[in-house]
């Protein structure tokens, strides 16, 4: 498989550093391609997180399951990584199930090939301490939205930042995202399409 994808990716991330060949060669060495279909699970809470995963194709979501409802945190597609980082980088049980909500390809960067990377090369440290830094600045903006918007604007957020994905995505998995039924989605979209 053509990794360009993957290491423009990390030339993004670690810029205005760049990672040596060597660094790369090695990485690049340890990354496997997975296919995973369309329901499937990549990982599961109590997991043990072994990898990072980096979306080539498809779209990916990660929830949690609580009292058997699924609460949706996020949704991957294509050049976005994707891991239950607290798993990856502590090694403890993980808490998010990450199923796919479409027939999905992922590059699988192992765990222990990635933390070589970081101690090899500065460039490789900077690029996964900036995801990290997205991961916490996502998971704010989220936390914040579902605190301090209403359900309206929570939608209308979601619908300007990701219009793909909205396009992709069952509106009852939409709800869940916005922390709302499908029922009170209905509404809100047809509160929008009168107004």
């Amino acid at each position: 498989m053509d990794m360009t994808i993957f290491t423009d990716a990390v030339a993004r991330y670690s810029a205005p550093l760049r990672a040596t060949d060597r660094a790369t060669a090695a990485l690049l060495q340890t990354i496997s391609t997975r296919k995973v279909a369309k329901g499937e699970h990549l990982f599961r809470q109590g997991d043990t997180a072994q990898a990072l995963y980096f979306v080539t194709a498809g779209l990916l979501r990660y929830y949690y399951l609580a009292d058997g409802v699924e609460h949706t945190g996020q949704f991957f597609n294509e050049g976005m990584f994707v891991a239950d980082v607290a798993a990856l980088t502590t090694g403890s049980p993980g808490l998010q199930n990450i199923d796919a909500l479409e027939a999905a390809e992922v590059l699988v960067i192992p765990r222990a090939a990635l933390f070589a990377a970081y101690d090899a090369d500065q460039a490789y440290e900077r690029f996964g301490r900036r995801i990290m830094e997205e991961v916490v600045a996502g998971s704010q903006r989220r936390s914040a939205s579902l605190l301090m918007l209403s359900p309206e604007e929570r939608y209308e957020r979601f619908l300007a930042a990701r219009p793909q994905v909205a396009r992709r995505v069952p509106q009852y998995t939409i709800a869940s995202y916005l922390g709302i039924t499908p029922e009170a989605l209905s509404r809100i979209r047809r509160r929008r399409a009168t107004s």
